[in-house]
C-alpha cells in the first residue's frame, strides 16, 4: 500500500490507469470464468473487431480494447510497463497531458489496427504504452542536452525497435497498433508540447498535424460509410 500511495503521489494519472486497468481484469476474469482469451468474449466485451466497426458503426470499440486484456502474461507485462514508464512520461508532460497522450495515441493506434488490419480481434493497454514511448521519444529529441533524458530516449528507441521486430515475427501481436500508438504518442506531442512552455512546438507544426488528424478521423469513418 505505501508503494502505491507514493506511486500516486508521483504520478497519479499513471496509478489511476493502473488501478482501473486492472479492476477491468479482474471483471473479465469473472465473467470469463477464467476463459479470457476466448474471442468471442473478447468481442463480448468490447475487443476491436473491424466488422462490428464497419457494419454496426461500433467506434467505441476504438476506445475499449485500451483496458482489455487477453490472459494475465499480457496484462502483467503491459502494467509492469505503465507502473514504471508511466511515471517518467507523466512528470515530461504533467497529468493533464499526459491522460490525453495516453487515450489519444492508444485510441490512433487501434484506428491503425482498423484500417490496416481489420479482422484482427485487439485488445491490449500496449496501443497506448507505445502512445508514451513516442511521445517520450520526442521529449528526448526535445531536451538532448540533458545526458539523463538522452539516455532515457536511446534505451526507449531500442525498446521500441526490439518490440516492432518482435511484433513483425509473431501473429500473436497486432504490429499495427504498436505502430499506431507511437505515432499516435509522437501526434500528440506535436500538437499539444510537453510540460511547460519551453515544450510547445512553433504553432505551424501543430496546426499541420492537426490537420492530419482530422483526415485520420475522416479516414476512419469514411471507411464505414463505404461498406
Amino acid at each position: 500500500m505505501n508503494a502505491l500511495k507514493k506511486q500516486y503521489q508521483n504520478a497519479p494519472v499513471t496509478t489511476v490507469i493502473f488501478l482501473v486497468t486492472i479492476f477491468i481484469f479482474l471483471v473479465e476474469f469473472i465473467l470469463s470464468r477464467g476463459n479470457i482469451e476466448n474471442s468471442a468474449f473478447l468481442i463480448g466485451m468490447g475487443a476491436k473487431w473491424g466488422p462490428y466497426i464497419e457494419l454496426k458503426n461500433e467506434y467505441w470499440r476504438l476506445v475499449t480494447p485500451i483496458f482489455l486484456h487477453a490472459g494475465f502474461l499480457h496484462i502483467i507485462t503491459n502494467m509492469i510497463t505503465l507502473w514504471f514508464i508511466g511515471p517518467l512520461v507523466e512528470r515530461a508532460f504533467g497529468s493533464i497531458k499526459f491522460f490525453g497522450l495516453y487515450f489519444f495515441g492508444g485510441v490512433v493506434g487501434n484506428i491503425f489496427s482498423y484500417l490496416l488490419a481489420p479482422e484482427t480481434i485487439s485488445v491490449g493497454a500496449s496501443t497506448a504504452l507505445f502512445a508514451m514511448f513516442g511521445g517520450m521519444i520526442l521529449y528526448a529529441i526535445r531536451f538532448k542536452e540533458d545526458p539523463q533524458v538522452k539516455s532515457i530516449g536511446t534505451m526507449l528507441v531500442l525498446f521500441v525497435i526490439l518490440n516492432l521486430v518482435t511484433g513483425f515475427s509473431s501473429t500473436d501481436i497486432d504490429i499495427w497498433g504498436h505502430i499506431g500508438g507511437l505515432v499516435g504518442g509522437m501526434m500528440f506531442a506535436v500538437m499539444f508540447g510537453f510540460y511547460g512552455l519551453s515544450g510547445k512546438y512553433a504553432v505551424s507544426v501543430r496546426l499541420g498535424m492537426g490537420l492530419i488528424t482530422i483526415v485520420l478521423i475522416i479516414l476512419t469513418f469514411w471507411v464505414g460509410v463505404l461498406v
